[in-house]
């Protein structure tokens, strides 16, 4: 048994020495190759002196002459069935810079350097806002159908509400918001949506109307329930089986209603900027001044070390 005992504790300090010994030649190597690559430098001092210099330079030539890229997102809601609007006219942009008339717009537009659009997922509300689309999505999941893979499928994502717009400029920071004005404001210059808007928030205030309504009937019902009818009233129950369901019709109805007052709240523009967020920087977070010169240094040192194993293979 002590044997036994003695052999194990003996084969854990091999492993353990092993172990560490591995360690040591790793951290050692680093040290060789670091000290190797220092030495290299100072053989080539004058040559590495000249990439810096050049690295620096050139950093220097980059930041003055080439304009930092900003990326702008800005979340919107498309009102109105102007989904298919939207995407059009940002997959078209080139022909909206081409068609400038005013030079405000040829400016603003043209400091665009880059715009996308992409919805902004979320099922509960794509589902809930409409009941045709609720049964249809019903009967894909009875079929076995991934839902979250066709509710991020080139078919549903323009009947999203929400959408995301990228925008990347190359202006002045304090300038953007007025980029980004002038955009949202010529594609909500729309006359035909502006005509359907006079009518469609007429329609969305009489469903609410509505909707309210059968939320009160409900509510009537709620009160009625375990009282003796009263001559006169319009809605009384005792029958309790159908609790539930009730109780689900009336939050369904609530999430409708709220669903249009956000629609109400955003249906002044065709497309209505919700929030969002500008002059995010685009590129290397380094200055060039700084990564060209390492850059320079570190391609030199691949160089000398590539020609030096190409020496050592041709003389063997």
């Amino acid at each position: 048994m002590q044997e036994k005992y003695s052999n194990q504790y003996s084969d854990n300090e091999v492993a353990l020495g092993h172990f560490t010994g591995r360690v040591s030649g790793f951290f050692e190597s680093v040290l060789n190759g670091i000290f190797n690559f220092i030495q290299l430098l100072y053989r080539n001092k004058w040559i590495t002196l000249t990439l810096i210099v050049i690295g620096v330079a050139l950093g220097i030539l980059q930041t003055v002459l080439v304009k930092p890229k900003f990326k702008s997102e800005i979340i919107v809601a498309s009102n109105f069935n102007s989904n298919e609007y939207l995407y059009s006219t940002v997959k078209n942009f080139s022909a909206m810079k081409s068609a400038a008339v005013t030079p405000k717009d040829s400016i603003l537009l043209t400091a665009i350097d880059k715009i996308e659009v992409e919805p902004v997922y979320n099922a509960f509300d794509f589902l809930l806002s409409n009941y045709q689309r609720m049964e249809a999505f019903k009967i894909l999941s009875e079929r076995g159908i991934d839902i979250e893979k066709y509710l991020k499928s080139k078919i549903a994502e323009k009947s999203y509400r929400y959408h995301k717009i990228t925008v990347v400029t190359q202006i002045k920071p304090d300038s953007t918001d007025l980029v980004i004005n002038n955009f949202l404001e010529k594609i909500n210059q729309t006359s035909y949506f502006k005509q359907r808007m006079q009518f469609e928030k007429v329609n969305l205030s009489a469903k609410r109307d509505q909707l309210q309504r059968s939320v009160d009937q409900l509510n009537g019902m709620f009160e009625s329930f375990g009282k003796t009818p009263v001559s006169g009233s319009t809605v009384t129950s005792n029958d309790y089986s159908d609790m539930d369901k009730l109780f689900m019709s009336k939050e369904y109805l609530l999430d409708q209603i709220n669903l249009i007052d956000a629609e109400l709240l955003e249906s002044d523009k065709v497309i209505f900027d919700v929030f969002r967020t500008v002059n995010k920087s685009v590129g290397f977070f380094v200055p060039p001044f700084i990564y060209l010169p390492l850059l320079f240094v570190l391609l030199f040192s691949i160089f000398v070390n590539l020609k030096n194993k190409y020496k050592k293979f041709t003389t063997k």
